[in-house]
């Protein structure tokens, strides 16, 4: 999982900033980014009034391979 910002939702209102409890957000141009070191625990997206905070799942495993691949 990850955490994403949705650029053309977010305000730069800084709301995520004061909840990130491993303070990992930034702003930047006016717009939120997500440095390294995410613990994806979702705090910043309830925070974001906007919601332009987005949690995104990875898949647990890649897809198999087709045969001839």
């Amino acid at each position: 999982m990850g955490v994403r910002i949705d650029t053309t939702r977010c305000t730069g209102c800084g709301a995520c900033l004061y909840v990130c409890p491993v303070g990992v957000l930034e702003l930047a141009d006016m717009k939120c980014r997500v440095n390294e070191g995410c613990i994806s625990c979702g705090k910043c997206i309830n925070a974001c009034s906007f919601f332009a905070i987005i949690l995104e799942e990875k898949p647990d495993k890649p897809p198999p391979l087709k045969k001839g691949d």
